[in-house]
């Protein structure tokens, strides 16, 4: 910031939690600015580079213009990006307020899904022909996004089968979930010609906050150029995995209806409606299918309510 050169600035340092790939630190940097006197709170994120190429987050972050006029979601302003030949590293505003309960907002983020999806296919549409290779790379559908776990639900199935083995009410499971490889690979081939779109990836509770009925979304270290219907998918996965499922019906419907109302004219909404499905059933069979997943319902003695999800899932598959 050339405002702060050669000032002497005062400034607290706490580290924040983060679990995402190739992020080597997350810091909260607090100081008073010298010029105006006011308390400044800066968050600095470290990702370290593979082959001296920068991350996607950096790229999403040099996008100029591209959440320009949003106001369903608030965004925390990017102060800057720095790229050595090591790590990016991006600095952006502190964000403050409540985490949500994921599924009490879930027409809210629908609204705010419909319009992010809208904003991204025009700043897609408008990049000139020279940035077709950068769009490419952070294109969902590239090796080194679909061979990641949490997009490949078959390596669980060994796992699923032993667990029949250990008890009666999972027997037989492993071999009626292999209908979903057919599947979602029809799936994939329908998404991959719909329009394209900016998409988050990553709807989970520690990059939302609600602050006097706004919502902000943060941290955007998934963010992929994605199809329309791909953010809806991934919140609706990651909500199926942790909520009861009549509280995760109710927050499905909530959340359909006011996405079909938002969706812009340029997208089809059936189509839409089925790429949301594609990334649902990436997303909620490997959380549930995981062996993580699986101990942590064992030890919270809750093995009935994980079949009930099974059988949900494979009730999907025949509509």
């Amino acid at each position: 910031m050339p405002q702060w050169a050669g000032q002497a600035l005062d400034i607290s340092s706490q580290d924040l939690a983060s679990n995402a790939s190739f992020v080597n630190y997350v810091r909260h940097h607090r100081f008073t600015c010298p010029s105006t006197g006011q308390p400044v709170e800066v968050v600095e994120k470290s990702i370290r580079k593979v082959a001296f190429l920068g991350s996607q987050e950096a790229r999403f972050h040099r996008a100029e213009g591209l959440l320009a006029g949003s106001t369903q979601f608030r965004y925390p302003a990017c102060l800057g990006v720095v790229e050595t030949p090591w790590e990016s590293l991006i600095f952006t505003e502190f964000v403050r307020g409540k985490p949500p309960r994921m599924h009490a907002i879930a027409r809210q983020l629908a609204l705010g899904i419909a319009e992010l999806e809208g904003l991204g296919h025009a700043w897609l549409q408008a990049q000139p022909a020279g940035k077709a290779p950068l769009l490419w790379s952070m294109d969902f559908f590239r090796p080194w996004f679909l061979l990641r776990p949490r997009f490949n639900f078959a390596r669980c199935l060994p796992g699923l089968a032993q667990l029949g083995r250990q008890d009666a009410r999972f027997a037989g499971l492993a071999e009626r979930f292999a209908v979903f490889g057919p599947l979602t690979r029809k799936l994939a081939a329908e998404a991959k010609r719909s329009p394209r779109c900016i998409s988050h990836m990553d709807y989970l509770r520690k990059n939302l906050f609600v602050d006097k009925g706004q919502l902000h979304l943060i941290d955007w270290s998934e963010v992929k150029v994605g199809r329309v219907g791909f953010d809806g998918g991934a919140y609706l996965g990651s909500l199926f995995r942790r909520k009861d499922t009549a509280v995760f019906l109710a927050a499905q419907q909530e959340f359909v209806t006011a996405y079909r109302e938002a969706l812009g004219p340029q997208f089809d909404g059936e189509q839409a409606l089925g790429n949301l499905r594609y990334v649902f059933l990436l997303t909620a069979l490997y959380h549930c299918l995981r062996p993580e997943t699986v101990a942590e319902y064992r030890e919270r003695e809750r093995m009935g309510l994980l079949r009930e999800k099974y059988e949900y899932l494979l009730e999907l598959a025949n509509t």
